[in-house]
């Protein structure tokens, strides 16, 4: 490729560089030192290394044409029209590169995963960095590096067992929907991570007034902090490509990675941290529901009354003591959880029955609120409709003052082509590196920011 004979022969060009400016610098050393003057041999080697330099810039001046050519005869074979040249004001007889407007493929059917008014170009430059960098296609990396689709780690050879970041389009629409499908990630603290494990301070008490009587010391106070440490873990999907998809739509390529991939993580991050138990299954995370159950943050337990035990016995006096469990400080971004199963069974079931005015705001329909509250869909919690006896029905508060969600690492794609070639598949494996704290509950006395409702024991 021309492109890379160029960087090659700038390399070389430079080392030539630096041997004359060796040999010159020592001359000029020994000229002050009152030393003979350069030797004819040395200037035999400088003048050597002088026709070097000028046939490397020949050379360079000659590929860098070359690459110009290859863009050019690309872009007519993408069907490419280029723009009007612009002259630099500086030289009105040297001209800039030309820029050119690529002709973006049309897919057959509706994206599911890109949105907005560039959707499709988005996919489709999403899709050729995939094609480029994970899958190994050469023609594919040439249009990357024409368009300026950036690559950030190395990819491995072709058809290899090799990985590579994801490019910035895929990158933010996987970003976008796992925010869109996961509630954990998207309500609870979010954090960068610049290292594998991390500890954030967290204010535990603070300053108090106090009556002062006349010529009394006044009693000290202090704010007070313990730590809350994160530590990141690798979470995995491993996913079998048709090969066929490969090479018919990037587009339809990129929309299936974007969607597949980031609907896993969310559900994943949602089973962590709503219902994790601990165990390697949640990669060691104790989830919300799970841990308010503990008896060291009972104030924050809300119990059904008497014979309540399920989603369809709940009343609304249920529901307003939970409100009523909550603190004033964690009420200005309060919300409930509850899953799509519990919120038909038992608010929406009040709503209709009250006539949706009191308690749910409608909007183009039933809206997801209740008792003025949002309403968040989380499909890990309980959605059985019996057996629930003791269980956590519901939850509500501010998920960002109970729980962090810690990023170290976005996505990085793998693939296999070997593994199911039988099948005429590949095997793509897309990581990212996450960390997830439920860490403020509440006591025995005082409820948390987050207060559960469960049902009667």
């Amino acid at each position: 490729m021309a492109a890379s004979q160029v960087k090659i022969l700038l390399d070389e060009l430079a080392k030539v560089l630096a041997e004359m400016g060796a040999m010159e610098d020592t001359a000029a050393e020994d000229g002050e030192e009152g030393g003979e003057p350069m030797s004819e041999e040395q200037e035999a080697s400088l003048r050597s290394l002088s026709e070097k330099a000028d046939k490397l810039k020949e050379r360079i001046a000659f590929h860098e044409k070359m690459a110009e050519k290859e863009k050019e005869l690309r872009a007519v074979l993408e069907r490419s029209a280029p723009a009007k040249t612009i002259e630099k004001p500086e030289d009105k007889k040297e001209q800039s590169v030309e820029t050119r407007n690529y002709a973006i493929p049309k897919t057959g059917r509706a994206l599911k995963a890109f949105k907005g008014p560039d959707a499709e170009e988005r996919a489709y430059r999403a899709g050729m960095h995939l094609k480029a960098y994970t899958f190994g296609d050469r023609e594919a990396r040439r249009w990357c590096e024409d368009h300026r689709v950036e690559s950030r780690v190395q990819a491995s050879g072709v058809n290899s067992l090799g990985g590579a970041l994801v490019s910035d389009e895929l990158m933010s629409e996987i970003i976008r929907l796992v925010e869109e499908y996961g509630a954990f990630p998207q309500y609870a603290r979010r954090l960068p991570m610049s290292t594998d494990t991390m500890v954030v301070a967290r204010r535990t008490a603070g300053l108090a007034a106090r009556p002062i009587g006349e010529n009394s010391e006044p009693a000290t106070s202090d704010v007070t902090f313990d730590n809350v440490e994160l530590n990141a873990k690798i979470w995995g999907i491993a996913n079998r490509v048709p090969n066929s998809l490969l090479e018919d739509s990037v587009i339809s390529l990129s929309d299936l990675m974007a969607l597949e991939v980031a609907q896993a993580f969310a559900v994943a991050f949602d089973d962590a941290g709503f219902v994790g138990d601990g165990t390697s299954n949640y990669h060691g995370t104790t989830g919300i529901c799970t841990k308010i159950l503990e008896s060291a943050y009972s104030k924050s337990v809300v119990s059904a009354a008497s014979g309540n035990p399920t989603f369809d016995t709940l009343d609304l006096v249920d529901f307003t003591n939970t409100v009523s469990r909550l603190p004033v400080y964690a009420r200005r971004n309060a919300a409930w959880y509850i899953s799509p199963a519990g919120y038909g069974s038992s608010m929406l079931r009040l709503a209709m029955s009250s006539g949706g005015v009191s308690t749910q705001n409608i909007e183009a329909g039933f809206g997801t609120s209740f008792l003025g509250y949002p309403v968040r869909l989380v499909h890990s919690m309980e959605s059985n409709l019996t057996g629930t006896s003791g269980r956590v029905l519901a939850l509500f508060g501010d998920l960002a003052q109970a729980a962090t969600f810690g990023e170290r690492r976005g996505v990085s794609v793998k693939t296999a082509s070997e593994r199911y070639i039988e099948y005429d598949q590949t095997l793509t494996f897309a990581t990212t590196r996450v960390a997830m704290v439920v860490h403020d509950l509440g006591s025995t006395t005082v409820a948390g920011p987050v207060v559960a409702l469960r049902g009667t024991t």
